[in-house]
C-alpha cells in the first residue's frame, strides 16, 4: 500500500520510540527531523502532532516535543541516522511513493471533470485540500501533464484538458497509427510464457464476469496496451503513445466506480484474438487485430463519455473551477 511523506514518517518515528532507539525526554525538535529526512517541516509539525496525541510524545516548556508521555528529564542531543537503521538502511521516505499515494484520487476528479469540459486547477487549493506539501503537489501535477491531463497555464494554475469528442477521435487515431506497429515488434520479442499468463488471465475474467471488479478491467487493458505494447522497445513512440493515456483513465474511472459494468465484457475477446497471433509468431496479423480492435473500442468509449456528459453527476473538488 502507498504511503504519503507523513505516514512513513509516522512509522519510522514511533518505531525507533516503541523500540527504545530514541530515549524518554529526548527532545524532537521539526528542523533536526525534516534535515535527516530530506523533507519539508510541514509533514514533520503534523506527523509530531499526530505522535502527541496518540502520547507517544510530550510537550514542555522548551521548543519542540519530548519522547515520551511524562519523561523524567530532558535529553538534549541531535538526532542521527543510527537512531533509525533497521536493518542497516539509513533514515528516509520514499517521495514517489508518497506523491503517487494521492493520484488516484485526484485522477479520478480530473477525469470525470475533463469529461464535462473545461476547468481550472488551482496548484495551492490542491495542496490544501491533500493536506500535502507544494513539493508532493507539484509532483502530482508533473504526472498528470505527462498524460495529458492538464496543462500549466500560469504560476500557481494548470488548465484541465477537455476531453471532448474531437479530441477521442484524435487520441485513437494516434494510437491506431503507433500501437499496432509497436504490438508487432512486440511479437518477436515477448516470450511464450508472458503471452500465455496474459491469456490464462483473460479467460478467468471472463469466466467471472460480470462479477469482477473495476481495477481489474484497467489492469488487463494496461497488459496489452502498455506492458506487450512496450515490449516494441522503441521508447519514443512509448513518449508519444503516453499522452493518450486519457483513453484508458475514461474506462478506469467509469466502469465499475461511476457507471455499471456493461452486459457483455467489453474487450476479453478482441484481447485474446490479439495475444493468439502473438503466440503463433504472427506480427502482421496481431498489429491488424489490434487495429481493429481499436476502432472498436472508440465507438464504444464515446458512447460512455456522451452518456457520462448527460446524465452523470459529479463533486467539484475546491482545487477546480
Amino acid at each position: 500500500m502507498t504511503q504519503t511523506l507523513r505516514d512513513q514518517l509516522y512509522t519510522a518515528l514511533k518505531q525507533s520510540i516503541v523500540g527504545k532507539r530514541l530515549e524518554p525526554g529526548l527532545v524532537l525538535l521539526e528542523g533536526n527531523i525534516a534535515e535527516l529526512f530530506g523533507i519539508s517541516r510541514s509533514p514533520v509539525r503534523q506527523t509530531l502532532s499526530r505522535l502527541h496525541e496518540e502520547q507517544y510524545i510530550c510537550r514542555f516548556e522548551g521548543r519542540g516535543y519530548l519522547v515520551g508521555a511524562s519523561p523524567g528529564e530532558v535529553v538534549r542531543r541531535a538526532l542521527s541516522e543510527h537512531d533509525f537503521k533497521q536493518l542497516g538502511h539509513a533514515p528516509k521516505v520514499d517521495r514517489i511513493v508518497s506523491w503517487r499515494a494521492h493520484i488516484d484520487s485526484v485522477e479520478h476528479d480530473i477525469v470525470l471533470c475533463s469529461i464535462k469540459g473545461a476547468f481550472e486547477l488551482n496548484e495551492l487549493q490542491l495542496s490544501k485540500t491533500l493536506n500535502v506539501s507544494r513539493t508532493v503537489t507539484h509532483q502530482i501535477l508533473l504526472y498528470l501533464q505527462s498524460i495529458g491531463l492538464v496543462e500549466k497555464i500560469k504560476y500557481n494554475s494548470w488548465s484541465v484538458v477537455p476531453l471532448n469528442d474531437q479530441r477521442l477521435h484524435n487520441l485513437y487515431e494516434a494510437r491506431r497509427q503507433l500501437e499496432p506497429y509497436m504490438i508487432a515488434r512486440a511479437t518477436q520479442h515477448m516470450p511464450e510464457s508472458a503471452i500465455k499468463g496474459y491469456i490464462t488471465k483473460l479467460k478467468h475474467a471472463a469466466e467471472s464476469y460480470p462479477d469482477i471488479k473495476g481495477e481489474l478491467l484497467d489492469e488487463l487493458e494496461n497488459d496489452l496496451h502498455h506492458a506487450a505494447v512496450s515490449l516494441g522497445d522503441n521508447q519514443e513512440v512509448m513518449n508519444m503513445l503516453r499522452r493518450t493515456h486519457p483513453i484508458l483513465l475514461v474506462s478506469k474511472h467509469l466502469l465499475g466506480r461511476v457507471l455499471k459494468l456493461p452486459d457483455q465484457d467489453p474487450f476479453f475477446d478482441e484481447h485474446l484474438w490479439i495475444f493468439e497471433k502473438m503466440r503463433l509468431q504472427q506480427p502482421a496479423q496481431a498489429g491488424e487485430a489490434l487495429a481493429t480492435h481499436l476502432e472498436r473500442s472508440e465507438s464504444k468509449v464515446l458512447d460512455r463519455l456522451i452518456n457520462f456528459r448527460e446524465s452523470g453527476d459529479i463533486d467539484i473538488p475546491l482545487y477546480l473551477r
